[in-house]
């Protein structure tokens, strides 16, 4: 049995409060037709509603068997709704847009029932229209789906708001029929202020008279079901959020479309941006063997005094620079040639090295360099003319990326125009040993400035057997390269040379020149130590090991600095690289905003638009995490559409930015689709979407479903 206890129901307008119901009682049985009948304001749809669970008393009961109703939670309250009731409502409080049996399966969907939709069709007559969209129809046919709609579902209780209000006699003849046949197996309550119909069809009449009732009691021993605890499934909403945006294919197209905007600059962005790196990278890797670490001797300047910094010792400071002082001695020379990820170790000197040509011209020895290796020459040069190094009297010409040569070493040989490469090839050069190159005159050493002569006493003789161009483009520039042999050779003639043996009993600078005797003597060739160390590696791993080592060495040594030019120059790119994506990301973050405000906007008027399909869910059951549920899928299913055409956009980019890249960067296919990247950028997307439409989503599920039904919000 249904019954009502002593309920009271009032309304505020503005500062005034209107008591609706006043302490009403009733008792309803299980299997009836019962009509409630008043005046306009007297209180009829009010009591209807608080039945249906639309309304909320404001004192009282509402007992179905011994369950109170008023105690309900929110999610019982929804269940009572689902499963137990079947609203009719006056207006029909159909979803014009979507056909008849469209708005018949929405009950079924909340309910998850399995009827048979075509049999309660055909009962009622409407089968062949249950594709016809609602709006179609007239209105003693929208009343049947109404009926269907909450029938549909099988529930116990059928409340009836005026439902023959808006029809002529013969469709109200019609409907009154149908709601007399249901009321054998069912409760049908029928609000209405026609008399003739209640005394016709109902099993009893209530009047109701500014909010009260006379109470009559009832007795019935039959009992309702009990309340089922169903949920909507996701499935479920998925087709509805589905339905509703395939209803309105522009709108969402062009939401999806505004959106897709800010995911492609990002996407865009974030690819190039990895694309750049990974070429950065890979040129990382193919120049990593052609710089080398290097490390020199003296002075230096340095930035970070987390370098230099000693806990036993003061640091100099010149204005913001730190100034140290590397002192590489025969220890850490030791110390790097015993690094076996070390490929290649060369040396650099300041030594007494006259170098003469075959014109007797000397050339300066700074254009003479140590090559670290014979095979590293192969490595990072190509052979354009003649041979590699093979012995210590072997030399090779270095000439830049567009063939020039300096004029200097041109000058010695007394070429004074364009030369083609066999004709440099077998020229010769002589370096000059301490013994032929100074003469003594008294106390002192003098340099023979007989060119001739030190040329044709020389035996070091050094012949040009090839010419080779950089690989990598490093030093743009020309020099001759010689065996890192020669060196050791030379300095093993020098150390005991005639100058150098009366320098070491010697207490004064027996060349007369102002320099220190020690340094005199290391420039002469007596215990040389090189004032520049350049390592070379084969790749990066290694390149790692070998810095960690030399750190390790400033653990337990004074630190010796060392200088890795590639690292600095490649940083220098990644944060151009770093500070332009950082730009670009905040333009398209912005870009984002400016969507997610848009949808934003777009929900929030989806919602507004929607009231009556919310009210409508609502009295058919449907939770309020369903209808946020619901829009929150719909925002994430415009995400999905925005991402995939960002993603197809972006893919039909790839051609032509690669193609711009090529003219203007001249680089070939840098710019690529990273998986990764379009994953995290479609989930943020999404993610985005979906939270910009939230709180309009939340707010839409917080309305009153009677305010919703009746747009009163």
């Amino acid at each position: 049995m249904l019954r009502l206890i002593d309920v009271c129901k009032s309304f505020k307008f503005g500062k005034n409060k209107t008591l609706v119901l006043d302490r009403v009682n009733l008792d309803f049985k299980k299997n009836e037709l019962v009509f409630i009948l008043g005046k306009s304001g007297s209180g009829k749809s009010t009591l209807l509603n608080i039945i249906g669970g639309l309304l909320e008393v404001d004192s009282g009961k509402v007992l179905l068997d011994d369950k109170d109703i008023t105690k309900f939670s929110n999610s019982m309250l929804c269940n009572y709704r689902n499963n137990m009731i079947g609203n009719i409502f006056q207006n029909y409080h159909l979803i014009e847009y979507m056909s008849v049996i469209d708005n018949i399966k929405l009950g079924q969907t909340i309910s998850n029932n399995n009827s048979d939709i075509d049999a309660v069709l055909r009962k009622l007559g409407i089968y062949s229209k249950r594709r016809v969209k609602v709006n179609k129809l007239s209105g003693g046919e929208k009343q049947r789906v109404a009926i269907a709609r909450a029938i549909v579902n099988n529930p116990e209780i059928i409340l009836c708001d005026e439902p023959t209000g808006a029809l002529d006699s013969s469709n109200s003849i019609k409907i009154m029929n149908i709601l007399k046949e249901l009321s054998l197996n069912k409760l049908v309550i029928v609000v209405s202020h026609d008399e003739s119909l209640a005394k016709k069809y109902a099993d009893r009449i209530i009047n109701i008279t500014d909010g009260k009732v006379e109470y009559i009691p009832q007795v019935d021993d039959k009992k309702f079901r009990n309340v089922d605890k169903r949920k909507i499934s996701i499935l479920s909403i998925l087709k509805l959020a589905i339905k509703s945006l395939g209803l309105k294919k522009g709108r969402t197209l062009f939401t999806s479309l505004a959106v897709s905007l800010g995911f492609i600059c990002m996407l865009l962005v974030l690819c190039l941006s990895r694309s750049f790196k990974n070429d950065v990278n890979r040129l990382e890797e193919d120049i990593v063997s052609s710089f080398p670490i290097s490390v020199y001797n003296g002075e230096s300047s340095v930035l970070d005094v987390d370098i230099v910094k000693s806990t036993d010792k003061i640091i100099r400071k010149n204005n913001d620079y730190y100034v140290h002082k590397n002192i590489i001695n025969n220890n850490y020379v030791d110390y790097i040639k015993n690094i076996e990820e070390i490929s290649y170790i060369g040396y650099e000197y300041d030594l007494s090295l006259p170098i003469i040509s075959d014109r007797y011209k000397e050339l300066d020895n700074t254009y003479l360099k140590i090559s670290p290796g014979n095979d590293f020459i192969n490595d990072n040069y190509d052979i354009v003319y003649g041979n590699n190094i093979e012995s210590i009297y072997d030399i090779v010409l270095k000439i830049d990326s567009n063939n020039n040569v300096s004029s200097e070493l041109l000058d010695i040989f007394d070429i004074d125009n364009d030369i083609y490469y066999e004709e440099l090839i077998g020229r010769k050069l002589r370096v000059i040993i301490n013994d032929d190159y100074y003469v003594k005159n008294g106390k002192y050493y003098f340099v023979n400035s007989n060119n001739q002569e030190i040329y044709n006493k020389s035996e070091i003789e050094l012949e040009i057997v090839g010419i080779v161009k950089e690989i990598n483009v490093i030093e743009d520039n020309s020099y001759f390269y010689c065996n890192n042999g020669l060196i050791d050779y030379i300095l093993n003639i020098n150390s005991n040379s005639k100058i150098v043996k009366e320098q070491i009993d010697s207490d004064y600078n027996i060349l007369g020149i102002g320099m220190d005797r020690d340094y005199l003597l290391s420039y002469l060739g007596y215990e040389s130590l090189p004032i520049g160390i350049n390592i070379y590696v084969s790749n990066l791993v290694d390149k790692e090991i070998v810095i960690d080592k030399l750190d390790k060495y400033n653990d337990n040594n004074d630190k010796i600095i060392y200088v890795d030019t590639m690292k600095e120059a490649i940083n220098i790119l990644k944060n151009i690289i770093n500070v332009i994506t950082f730009i670009l990301v905040i333009f398209s973050m912005i870009s984002i905003l400016v969507s997610s405000l848009m949808i934003f906007i777009l929900t929030n008027n989806r919602v507004m638009e929607s009231v009556k399909e919310i009210g409508i869910l609502g009295s058919l059951g449907a939770r309020r995490k369903d209808i946020t549920r619901l829009f929150n899928i719909e925002n994430l299913i415009i995400g999905i559409i925005s991402s995939v055409i960002g993603i197809t956009v972006v893919i039909f980019l790839i051609d032509p930015i690669n193609y711009l890249m090529k003219i203007f960067l001249d680089s070939d296919g840098v710019f690529k689709i990273y998986n990764n990247l379009v994953m995290i950028g479609l989930i943020f997307n999404i993610f985005i979407v979906v939270l910009s439409g939230y709180i309009p989503a939340l707010i839409a599920s917080r309305k009153k479903i009677i305010d919703c039904i009746n747009n009163r919000f």
